[in-house]
C-alpha cells in the first residue's frame, strides 16, 4: 500500500471509525478468556458473557473518569491568561487539546508505534495480545515476563480505570479486565474520540501528561507545530517514559525514535528516504518554562482556595480558576514600581515596594505586586509585602476624621493646632509634632487632614475616642487592630497594618461607604470586617461544573454615604493640601477628581530616618495603594512619601484609570447640609445665640444626634482616670479625661477666661496652649508655605501603642 493510500485511510478513520464486525469482537473477547481458562485448567463454562457484564457494569464513562482524575489547579487572570498550574505529583502538568490541535504526524507515529490496527481492531490488538499471552503464560521464570501487547484503547483504559499501583501489577486478572473494558469503549465511542483521550491522558515522562504538555515540555512548541522527527520522538516515549526520559537517557530516546520511524515506514505512513532524513534532524530539548506570573497574587489565591475548597481541591481537584487579576495592569504596576525604585534607590536606601489595585464597586483585586522582584533574595522578594505588617504613618488619619464626622464634625470644623503633651500610665510623655515643626492655631479640619498635620489628628482621636476610631477602622477592613492596647498615637501610625487591608478600607470610602467583596474567610475577632477583597471570579472543576462564582459582589454599608463623601471632599481638593505638598503635586490626576493620602513612618528612636512611605488614592472606580521601604526594616533617608511611593501611585493610577471601562465622578449624596453649629458642643446654633460657631458642610444625620441636646458630646473616659470635677461653665458633667482638656482648650481659645485643666496623667508634662483671639464666627486664613512632607515624629512603637 502506498503512503498516499495509507494516509487517506488514516484520514477516513479520523472522520469516523469503520463498523466493528461481530467476528473480531467475539474473537477479541473469547481469545483472552480462553487463554486464561486453559492456564488454570478450566473450561468455557465459566461464562464469558457473564464476566463481560460484571466487569463493565457501573464503570464511569471515559470523560467522567477523566474529570475525576484531578490535577493541580490552573490559575488564570481575568482575561484567560495562564498564570500558574499547581503540580499534582500523581498526574503532572497537562493541557487538554482537541484532535485538530495535534499534528497528523503525531497521530500517525503514535498509531504506528503503539497499535497499527487501531482504526480496524475492536479495542484489542488480537494478534499482539495473543503473542503476549503466549509469552507471558510460559511456565517457570518466564511466567508473566513477556511483552505487553496492549492496544491504544487498552492503554487508555489502564490510565483511566486503574490506580498507579494497579498499573504496575502484571496479573492476568488486570489484563483481562483491561481487555474487556477496551472492547466496551470501542463499542460505545468513535475511534477519533478514543485517540484524542489517549493522546491527552497518556504520560510522556517526568511531570508531563498528554501530548501538548510533552511537546511544550520538550520542544517548547504546541503539538500542532512539530516536524516528523519530533513527532516520532514524542510518539516513542509512552512505551516506557522512565527509560526513554530524554533529560536522563537521550540516546535511548533517540533509538526509540528510530524504531518509530521504521514502524511508520513499515505501515506506509512515510517512505524510507523520508525516515532517513528525519533521523538526521538534531533533536534539541528546549522546554517551555511553566508560567509563574504575578507570583504573590497566585500564592494569595492558593491560600484563598485552601480556606474555601481545601488543599486537596487545590492540588488534585483539576480546578480551573479564573481570577480577578488584570495581568497587563499588574505587569505595568510592577514595571512602574521598579523604574521609580531604580531612580531613587541609591540616594534613599529604599530597595523594595508593593502595589495593590482594587475595584471599589466589586472589591475585586485588579493588581497585587508583593515586591519589586519575586526572585530577588536580597530584598526578601518572595515575601508578599502587600500582606506584611508595616507602620502606616499618617494613612490611618481618614479613619479618625470620619469617626469625628459621625460625631458632628465637618470639613470646616475648627481644630486647635497647638502643642500638646500626652501622658499615659506606663509610657513616657509624648508630644506630637507637625511635618514642618510649626503650629498654626485654629485651622479647619480640611486643612489639617489635607496637609496631614499630626497635632490636629492627635487631638481629634482624643476627642472622637480611640476605641471608636478602632471600631471604624476594623469595620472598614483593617484586620490588625485587636489586642494591642492601642492609644491615641494610632492615628499617627501607632499600629502596624497591611497594604491590602488599607486599600480595601480606602475602596470603601470610594464606594460611598459600601464595602464590596466576598465573605470573609479568615477567623477574625468580633467587630472586624465581614467581607474581604475578592481574588477569584469563577472556579470550575474538570467537568466544567462551577464550584465557586464570585462575579456578583456581596456588599455591606459600613459608614453612611455622607461621611464617606465628606472624607473624599477633603482628600480630593488640592487646595486643602498645598501647605505640605505645594500646588499641582503628583497627588493630582489631570482630568479626574482623585482623593489621595500619603504617609511616612519614623519608627527609629532619636532619629529622623524613615521606615515606610505610603500613598493611597481612589476614584469611584479604582483604589490604589503603594508601599515603599525595606523588608529588613533598614532605615531610609532623603525620601518623602511622594518620592517613590507617590510617583509610583500616580503612574499606576493613570494606568488603572485608562483600563477602567468608564469614568465616573464622585456624586454628593443626599444628607449633606450647610449649617452653622456651636463649637465645641456641635449643636446647631440656636437663634440669637452668641456661642462660638462655624458654618460649613455637615452630615444631617450627625447633626440630628445633637439637636437641642447640649449635653451630648460623645467621646470616652480615659481608662482608670478619676473623674475631673473642675469644669468650665457649660461643659456637661459627663465630659472627662482628655476630652475635658480639649473642651476647655476650645472654650479658652474661642473666648472664655479659664485655662484648660489637663487630666492627672497629663500634668507631668507641659501642655502649652497658644492663645488665639476670640472670634464668635470662626474664619480660617492659612497661608501656604514651601512644600514639605507629611511626616512628623512618629512615636516609638511602645509609645505609639499607648502602653
Amino acid at each position: 500500500m502506498t503512503h498516499a493510500h495509507r494516509y487517506r485511510r488514516l484520514r477516513r478513520g479520523r472522520r469516523g471509525a469503520p463498523a466493528v464486525s461481530s467476528k473480531p469482537l467475539f474473537v477479541a473477547l473469547i481469545v483472552p478468556l480462553l487463554l486464561v481458562m486453559v492456564a488454570v485448567g478450566s473450561g468455557l463454562t465459566v461464562g464469558a458473557v457473564s464476566y463481560y457484564r460484571d466487569v463493565t457494569t457501573g464503570v464511569l464513562p471515559p470523560q467522567q473518569a477523566i474529570d475525576a482524575r484531578g490535577g493541580g489547579a490552573k490559575i488564570y487572570d481575568r482575561n484567560g491568561t495562564l498564570l500558574y498550574q499547581f503540580l499534582d505529583p500523581n498526574y503532572g502538568y497537562q493541557t487538554t487539546v482537541t484532535l485538530d490541535q495535534i499534528s497528523p504526524l503525531i497521530q500517525q507515529a503514535t498509531i504506528a508505534a503503539e497499535d497499527a490496527s487501531f482504526y480496524s481492531n475492536p479495542g484489542v490488538n488480537v494478534k499482539g495480545l495473543t503473542r503476549a499471552a503466549i509469552e507471558n503464560l510460559q511456565p517457570g521464570d518466564k511466567f508473566l515476563q513477556g511483552t505487553g501487547g496492549s492496544s491504544i484503547t487498552q492503554q487508555l483504559v489502564k490510565q483511566l480505570y486503574f490506580s498507579p499501583k494497579q498499573r504496575q501489577e502484571r496479573s492476568l486478572s488486570r489484563k483481562l479486565k483491561e481487555a474487556v473494558l477496551a472492547v466496551k469503549l470501542t463499542q460505545d465511542y468513535d475511534k477519533n474520540q478514543i485517540l484524542t483521550w489517549y493522546l491527552n491522558e497518556v504520560p510522556y515522562g517526568g511531570v508531563l501528561t498528554g501530548i501538548e504538555a510533552a511537546s511544550e515540555g520538550y520542544f517548547g512548541i504546541p503539538a500542532k507545530d512539530v516536524n516528523l522527527a519530533q513527532a516520532a520522538f514524542l510518539a516513542g516515549l509512552p512505551q516506557s517514559p522512565t527509560d526513554y526520559d530524554p533529560f536522563q537517557h537521550m540516546e535511548r530516546a533517540k533509538q526509540r525514535q528510530s524504531e518509530v520511524l521504521d514502524l511508520m515506514v513499515k505501515h506506509g505512513y512515510i517512505d524510507q528516504t523520508t525516515a532517513n532524513f528525519a533521523r538526521l534532524y538534531q533533536i534539541k530539548l528546549n522546554p517551555k518554562p511553566q508560567p509563574f506570573l504575578a507570583q504573590h497574587f497566585v500564592l494569595y489565591v492558593a491560600d484563598y482556595i485552601r480556606r474555601t475548597l481545601g488543599e486537596d481541591a487545590l492540588m488534585r481537584g483539576g480546578l480551573s480558576v479564573l481570577t480577578t487579576l488584570d495581568l497587563n495592569l499588574n505587569t505595568q504596576a510592577n514595571l512602574l514600581l521598579e523604574n521609580n525604585l531604580r531612580k531613587y534607590e541609591q540616594s534613599s536606601g529604599g530597595h523594595n515596594g508593593a502595589v495593590v489595585v482594587i475595584n471599589p464597586p466589586t472589591g475585586q483585586i485588579l493588581a497585587m505586586v508583593g515586591s519589586r522582584d519575586y526572585n530577588r533574595a536580597d530584598i526578601d522578594g518572595t515575601v508578599n509585602a502587600a500582606l506584611a505588617l508595616r507602620s502606616p504613618g499618617s494613612t490611618l488619619k481618614p479613619f479618625t476624621y470620619v469617626t469625628a464626622f459621625e460625631q458632628g464634625w465637618g470639613p470646616e470644623w475648627p481644630i486647635v493646632d497647638t502643642p500638646i503633651t500626652y501622658t499615659s500610665p506606663g509610657s513616657p510623655p509624648f508630644s506630637p509634632r507637625n511635618p514642618d515643626g510649626r503650629t498654626r492655631g485654629v485651622i479647619p479640619l480640611r486643612v489639617a487632614l489635607g496637609n496631614s498635620f499630626n497635632i490636629p489628628a492627635f487631638k481629634t482621636i482624643l476627642w472622637a475616642g480611640v476605641q471608636n476610631v478602632i471600631n471604624t477602622a476594623k469595620s472598614m477592613g483593617i484586620t490588625t487592630l485587636d489586642g494591642r492596647g492601642l492609644g491615641p498615637a494610632l492615628t499617627l501610625g501607632g499600629s502596624d497594618v497591611k497594604l491590602l487591608d488599607m486599600v480595601f478600607g480606602y475602596a470603601t470610602f470610594a464606594n460611598g461607604g459600601v464595602q464590596a467583596g466576598v465573605r470573609e474567610t479568615q477567623s477574625l475577632p468580633a467587630g472586624n470586617r465581614q467581607l474581604e477583597p475578592n481574588p477569584i471570579l469563577v472556579v470550575r472543576n474538570r467537568a466544567g461544573d462551577i464550584l465557586m462564582n464570585n462575579t456578583k459582589p456581596q456588599t455591606q454599608q459600613i459608614i453612611k454615604p455622607e461621611y464617606a463623601w465628606l472624607i473624599t471632599n477633603v482628600l480630593s481638593n488640592d487646595v486643602n493640601r498645598q501647605i505640605t505638598y505645594g500646588v499641582g503635586s503628583s497627588l493630582n490626576i489631570p482630568g479626574y477628581q482623585v482623593a489621595a493620602k500619603t504617609g511616612t513612618s519614623e519608627p527609629f528612636p532619636n532619629s529622623k530616618a524613615i521606615g515606610d512611605t505610603w500613598t493611597y488614592g481612589y476614584t469611584p472606580d479604582v483604589a490604589v495603594g503603594v508601599w515603599v521601604g525595606n523588608s529588613d526594616y533598614k532605615p531610609m533617608i532623603n525620601i518623602l512619601s511622594t518620592t517613590i511611593a507617590g510617583a509610583t501611585w500616580h503612574s499606576v493610577m493613570v494606568a488603572a484609570l485608562n483600563a477602567a471601562p468608564e469614568r465616573r465622578p464622585f456624586v454628593q449624596p443626599p444628607g449633606i447640609v450647610t449649617a452653622t453649629v456651636c463649637v465645641p458642643s456641635g449643636i446647631v446654633k440656636p437663634p440669637n445665640s452668641t456661642c462660638p460657631s462655624v458654618t460649613g458642610l455637615f452630615a444631617a444625620d450627625a447633626l440630628a444626634k445633637q439637636a437641642n441636646n447640649d449635653a451630648w458630646w460623645g467621646g470616652q473616659q480615659l481608662p482608670g482616670a478619676v473623674p475631673i470635677t473642675a469644669r468650665l461653665s457649660g461643659i456637661p458633667a459627663g465630659i472627662t479625661g482628655w476630652k475635658l482638656y480639649l473642651a476647655q482648650e476650645y472654650l479658652r481659645t474661642l473666648g472664655t477666661s479659664r485655662q484648660p485643666t489637663p487630666p492627672p496623667q497629663a500634668r507631668r508634662g507641659p501642655a502649652p496652649i497658644v492663645p488665639v483671639a476670640p472670634v464668635p464666627q470662626l474664619q480660617h486664613q492659612v497661608a501656604p508655605v514651601p512644600q514639605t512632607d507629611d511626616r512628623g515624629r512618629t512615636p516609638p512603637r511602645q509609645q505609639r501603642r499607648g502602653r
